[in-house]
């Protein structure tokens, strides 16, 4: 007697991975992800998708864990100065790869541990470099703002004749400028530890 094999689905199923590479694949292409968009992207029903995230938020903060996994890892620095500067690298190049996701991550919260748990070779490192407690979150903060606007470049600037009359110093930060981002992110790298040294080692430090 033939035992017939069970039937696979017709569709793959629903996982926590599966929703956040949808979710992202989604936003890169059209800036945005709502629950029935996505559930349709997914090819399954909205119904099977509430059954997994209980809604938009959460998706969102699936797909910022998602991409922090597929970050090139960040382990152990050998002091603070190296893992600011990992980290700022490595986020700035993760969010130029999706950069129309970002809008998204700066108005959710992060919410998820291993989320966090990213940024823990951090602030054991400032710590270990002598930083306050109560500075750690402002420094990881201003690494994550900077990795946003390195990734988002300079925005295109407003010029006219009144204004090469009048403006001259603005002029010529135009005339100058150009962007290129493994520069800016060195620059940005050099000026970030640059102030972080300044404010650790003054005494009067806010």
């Amino acid at each position: 007697m033939r035992v017939q094999g069970v039937a696979r689905p017709k569709t793959q199923l629903l996982s926590a991975a599966r929703i956040a590479d949808g979710a992202i694949e989604l936003v890169d292409r059209t800036g945005d992800v709502q629950m029935v968009q996505l559930a349709r992207h997914l090819g399954v029903a909205p119904s099977s998708l509430y059954s997994h995230v209980t809604g938009r938020a959460e998706v969102i903060d699936l797909a910022r864990l998602r991409m922090l996994e597929l970050m090139e890892s960040v382990g152990p620095a050998h002091d603070w100065r190296e893992a600011v500067a990992n980290l700022l690298r490595r986020l700035t190049a993760l969010y130029a790869r999706h950069r129309r996701i970002l809008p998204l991550l700066s108005t959710t919260a992060v919410a998820c541990d291993r989320s966090i748990a990213v940024y823990e070779p951090m602030f054991a490192a400032l710590i270990d470099g002598g930083f306050r407690r109560d500075q750690l979150r402002l420094v990881v903060a201003m690494v994550e703002f900077q990795a946003f606007g390195l990734a988002q470049g300079l925005p295109a600037p407003v010029m006219s004749d009144h204004i090469r009359e009048t403006l001259p110093a603005y002029t010529a930060s135009v005339d100058h400028s150009r962007y290129d981002l493994p520069t800016a992110t060195e620059f940005s790298v050099a000026m970030v530890i640059g102030g972080l040294e300044a404010i650790r080692t003054h005494p009067g430090a806010p």
